[in-house]
């Protein structure tokens, strides 16, 4: 009898861990004395983080060993198809001030996406030597299309190195078609999505409306409860200048609210003593507002330049090409613009500059 409750106990124990999901990612680098032997797993929870990098966004780590070799495996992944960031950090790096490089000897990180369950192996050429130089792909059809998008995106991101304003133009709009053509003839919607994302929307949203807007129609279709399927929403009804706040109906009844409550403290403290109220009505110094901090006092100069070009209308593109700096490099100062001055979008900070004036 107590051999067979053992066998019972080892049968179940073996199904339970067949039955759990594992994920698994595995391959190799090419590993130098510049970049730290740790390989750092991130989720891209939102559209806006495709190319940023956070502590709070890494889910997994694991070691890099001296021939470039990594493998990180689990089963804390969600049961759906997410955007996830591999890369490395340079060794003067931490995790509070990662960055991404793009292209070049210095290309430092891949997306894919994945899911519990699923495997995918990722090798750098090592004929090259960045991190993951020309790397190859084995897996799903998913990764493999998020592969094909990557050699239409990275070659082409240094648009600074170009001379002639009209080459520069031509240029961005050849990667804008291309990246349309793809997203039109894509099979996999996140994909399709991974290459809307990586177009300029600032530039090319008020020329090709339809196409943004029409793009909706296939996420609600086929990923109608994604949050990425939401952010993209938002995003769109930004671009459209549709009005993304309460409706007003809402705010006119928090504006009613908020007034009877005011009307009936103001009478209370009528009731309580007329006179002391009529008082300091008549005689109560106004009181200074905590003075707001200036831009000078809380941007670096290269954040207070980034930010001068935005409230002049200048695109992603058109700030790295004047300031000589990678696309990505803006991306990264912009978002701590926008942290450091308590806005969310282009707008806003614009709006904020001005009023500043």
């Amino acid at each position: 009898m107590s051999s067979l409750k053992s066998a019972i106990f080892l049968l179940f124990f073996f199904l339970g861990n067949i039955t759990q999901a594992q994920y698994s990612i595995k391959g190799k680098v090419n590993l130098n004395d510049d970049w730290q032997p740790k390989i750092f797993l991130a989720a891209v929870k939102k559209l806006s983080d495709y190319y940023r990098t956070s502590p709070d966004m890494i889910v997994h780590t694991a070691p890099i060993d001296s021939l470039g070799n990594f493998i990180l495996e689990g089963d804390n992944l969600p049961n759906e198809s997410q955007y996830y960031r591999l890369y490395l950090m340079k060794k003067q790096n931490t995790d509070y001030d990662a960055c991404l490089y793009v292209g070049g000897e210095d290309h430092n990180f891949v997306h894919i996406l994945i899911q519990d369950g699923e495997h995918v192996e990722i090798y750098a050429d090592q004929t090259t030597t960045a991190p993951f130089g020309k790397f190859e792909i084995i897996g799903n059809k998913k990764n493999h299309l998020m592969r094909k998008l990557s050699n239409i995106v990275f070659p082409r991101f240094y648009f600074h190195r170009i001379k002639f304003p009209t080459e520069l133009k031509f240029s961005e709009d050849k990667l804008h078609v291309d990246l349309k053509n793809f997203a039109d003839t894509c099979s996999n919607t996140l994909v399709a999505l991974a290459a809307i994302n990586n177009t300029d929307f600032d530039e090319y949203f008020d020329r090709d409306p339809t196409f943004y807007q029409g793009f909706t129609q296939r996420l609600k279709k086929e990923i109608p409860n994604s949050i990425y399927t939401k952010n993209y929403l938002l995003k769109v009804k930004y671009h459209a200048n549709e009005d993304t706040t309460l409706p007003m109906w809402v705010k006119l009844l928090i504006g009613f609210l908020s007034l009877l409550s005011l009307g009936l403290l103001v009478k209370f403290f009528q009731l309580k003593n007329d006179n002391q109220i009529l008082e300091k009505q008549l005689v109560a110094p106004t009181i200074a507002s905590t003075p707001t901090p200036s831009f000078d006092e809380i941007l670096t100069q290269k954040e207070k330049e980034i930010h001068q070009l935005i409230s002049d209308g200048k695109s992603n593109k058109e700030i790295a090409s004047l300031l000589f700096v990678e696309l990505s490099t803006v991306k990264s100062h912009i978002n701590k613009i926008y942290s450091k001055i308590g806005v969310s979008n282009r707008r806003e900070a614009r709006n904020l500059f001005l009023k500043k004036g």
